[in-house]
């Protein structure tokens, strides 16, 4: 399997919704022990975006503009993350505050990127929103949200085929 296959948008719609469950899983099982996983997953998000620009961009010097815009974009969230966790440790935010506000900014700096990138970092964005509430609100939500991530990246994986049929004909 080569770089463009492995970077295609199914492929990393996939691994975003995984990371994200990831993420909810280990904030389910783990609620009082588990404060970074939220940073953790949001520097992930970052190489996942910026990953297929940097890779137009070696292979084409004239992309240039497809590997800065989303560097920029990242870096301006993994900053207001970065901001957030040194309030935590200062004590102006307590802990489970300060996971969700960088879970809601993930959600918005992702919402903000699939606004250039499609649909899939769109409905990615939501999922998160909705990981959020969940986390929030109540407690049982695990299967309910593996449900959903199931059924978006079947209904990628379909679309995904649909198109290619499409360019072939």
């Amino acid at each position: 399997m080569n770089k463009q296959n492995l970077l295609s948008t199914h492929n990393l719609f996939t691994l975003r919704l995984v990371l994200s469950l990831l993420g909810a899983y280990i904030d389910y099982s783990y609620l009082h022990k588990t404060h970074d996983i939220w940073l953790v997953i949001m520097f992930l998000f970052s190489g996942i975006a910026i990953a297929p620009g940097y890779y137009q961009y070696k292979y084409n010097p004239d992309n240039l503009k497809k590997f800065i815009r989303p560097l920029l974009h990242w870096t301006g969230g993994l900053c207001v993350a970065i901001i957030i966790y040194a309030y935590q440790r200062t004590g102006r935010l307590y802990h489970e505050e300060g996971d969700l506000v960088v879970l809601l900014v993930l959600a918005l700096t992702v919402y903000l990127d699939g606004i250039q990138t499609g649909w899939q970092s769109i409905f990615t964005a939501i999922f998160l929103g909705l990981i959020a509430i969940c986390v929030a609100y109540f407690d049982s939500y695990i299967w309910q949200l593996i449900t959903l991530a199931a059924i978006a990246i079947a209904y990628s994986y379909y679309r995904q085929s649909d198109d290619t049929q499409v360019d072939t004909v």
